[in-house]
């Protein structure tokens, strides 16, 4: 139970929202994403852990607690161990939400209206997430691997295979960027108008916008340096071989250049 929930003591409703691969028997569908990768959210037990093999371990799990709106008004400051959630209120609507969990307080008749909206931002906005962690935790390789960018040693060879896989993990980060970009500026069309509301007011506390301006920057920082280890690299590679191969030509001349003159020796011998 989090701060939330202790604070607040009346009857609620808890709803998992289990983001799967693969949809199981039984498993009630509440939603389909296509980006970046086929997913699909439905309605599990919030008594239940997540189960690795039906995928919803690496596609994450969304507690939803719905609260009636006679309920006193959700606490408007964080907790230390809360500091990432945001809050939106309007039109009798309160809702506080952060990664994993949310509490949504509002007509009951309104709950199954604004679902999925909660359901679209947190796919998403997880997305988003992922990716921000994973530059983070590239900066540490990148500014080893930037020497690459202008200067290439021998020993900087078999490096090779291991930029080229983080290469491709920053290509792989820009292609899941695009894909999931045009759906974090705005919410999805055929939501509902009540969804719609909730998904902007959602996107505009989280900072979406700012955040994707900075992970466009910084994905361009990945790739351009990326780009340039590699080339160089080639390059070089294919600079040794050159140089390898003359001097195996060179070899060859001079061996045939000796069996000349030895033959031209052999022949002018009395």
């Amino acid at each position: 139970m989090n701060a939330i929930e202790q604070e607040i003591d009346v009857p609620t409703k808890v709803q998992r929202i289990r983001f799967v691969a693969k949809i199981r028997d039984g498993d009630a569908a509440l939603m389909a994403f296509s980006d970046p990768a086929p997913c699909c959210a439905v309605l599990g037990d919030a008594a239940a852990k997540p189960d690795r093999e039906d995928g919803s371990e690496a596609g994450g799990v969304l507690d939803v607690v719905l609260l009636p709106p006679a309920t006193a008004p959700l606490p408007q400051q964080a907790s230390p161990l809360d500091m990432q959630a945001i809050f939106v209120k309007y039109r009798g609507v309160e809702l506080t939400w952060r990664l994993g969990h949310a509490t949504l307080q509002c007509d009951p008749g309104q709950a199954d209206a604004l679902l999925p909206a909660l359901v679209e931002f947190a796919h998403y906005e997880r997305e988003l997430r992922r990716i921000e962690e994973e530059i983070a935790n590239g900066w540490t390789q990148l500014e080893q691997d930037k020497a690459l960018a202008f200067d290439v040693t021998p020993a900087d060879l078999a490096r090779g295979e291991a930029v080229g896989s983080r290469m491709n993990q920053a290509f792989g980060r820009r292609i899941r960027y695009a894909r999931i970009e045009p759906h974090l500026y705005e919410p999805d069309a055929t939501l509902s108008a009540a969804s719609q509301k909730l998904g902007a007011e959602l996107r505009e506390k989280a900072r979406i916008e700012a955040r994707l301006e900075t992970v466009d920057a910084q994905l361009e920082v990945y790739e351009h340096i990326y780009e340039m280890s590699s080339q160089r690299l080639g390059e070089y590679r294919a600079a040794r071989e050159e140089h390898t191969l003359e001097w195996i030509i060179i070899v060859l001349l001079g061996a045939e250049l000796l069996a000349l003159l030895a033959q031209m020796v052999w022949t002018l011998k009395p």
